[in-house]
């Protein structure tokens, strides 16, 4: 029997699980579509402090796509970035954050806002259809936004997210400064967390032109913590470029409270382009870029334009 899956990308980042939970919400309440929420890969720590805090069982995981699924995905629309498996024509929907770039074989419903999560998206659909958002879904919608803006720090930030985590306190009636600085501590704890999971648990491979690029980031507040194992770090981001035959493979670590992120290089070809798109000192294998702390918004879009010529 097909059934419909809502699933964010593959290792998912917190705005990924908690949108997969709001839209299987909102599809059965609001649109009555059967749809369950599903996920794509392990939890973050961070991740597993917001389930556990606001009592919601951790969606399933689903390794691969077996054909017979209909797909709504949330927090992403690219192929490399969904579940091994899917196809194009198994998707119906799609809720996001990112730039489109997906070809599919049928029309489907498409809604892509240029806002600060995914989880914002959903908030706003709530409203459109007139609905009340229950307090345990606006208490996950407010970790999903202030997850993914940094506490609406991002540059991707907009005046939309920070009205809506407004409006949407005064139902979930949150200590928001306290629940950030929990959120934070959960999201840069290595708590479980090995070194080959550390450059895999945010990581997002991207079609640049002709060129595949892996761009991984952590975010934490303490970056020391990354530092002191950077060695070993980008001895592994050689093998994974090498096995995932990437033609360049990048990552960033961001200094949360500081708000600026450190590039580890991993060769000459990845110092090139950044030394050709980015305006950041490069010492050693390092590239510090003060105030960047946006994968979609101050990296990947610089990367793309420069790699498509």
């Amino acid at each position: 029997m097909n059934k419909t899956i809502i699933i964010g990308h593959k290792n998912p980042d917190t705005d990924s699980i908690v949108s997969s939970l709001i839209a299987e919400h909102y599809y059965k309440n609001v649109l009555k579509i059967d749809a369950v929420a599903y996920r794509a890969g392990e939890l973050n720590n961070e991740s597993k402090f917001i389930l556990e805090k606001f009592s919601f069982k951790t969606p399933q995981l689903l390794k691969k796509a077996s054909g017979n699924e209909r797909f709504i995905l949330v927090d992403h629309n690219e192929l490399s970035q969904t579940v091994d498996g899917l196809q194009g024509g198994q998707i119906e929907r799609i809720i996001d954050h990112h730039k489109v770039n997906l070809q599919v074989e049928a029309p489907l419903y498409l809604r892509v806002d240029p806002i600060g999560s995914t989880a914002s998206v959903l908030a706003r659909m709530y409203g459109e259809a007139g609905k009340r958002i229950p307090a345990n879904i606006a208490k996950i919608i407010l970790a999903g936004i202030l997850s993914d803006t940094l506490n609406l720090n991002s540059p991707t930030t907009t005046d939309v997210d920070r009205k809506l985590v407004r409006e949407l306190n005064k139902i979930a009636k949150l200590d928001l400064k306290q629940f950030v600085a929990d959120l934070f501590s959960a999201k840069s704890s290595l708590k479980g967390i090995s070194l080959p999971l550390l450059i895999t648990q945010d990581y997002k491979i991207f079609e640049m032109g002709t060129n595949k690029v892996g761009i991984s980031a952590w975010e934490t507040t303490n970056p020391g913590s990354v530092t002191s194992e950077k060695e070993k770090i980008i001895k592994l981001l050689v093998e994974k470029k090498q096995q995932e035959k990437l033609d360049y493979i990048i990552f960033m670590l961001v200094d949360i409270v500081k708000e600026n992120c450190t590039l580890f290089i991993v060769g000459e070809k990845e110092q090139s382009i950044l030394q050709k798109v980015f305006a950041g000192k490069i010492v050693g294998d390092e590239m510090f870029l003060p105030g960047v702390v946006s994968r979609k918004k101050q990296i990947v879009p610089q990367l793309t334009e420069a790699l498509s010529k």
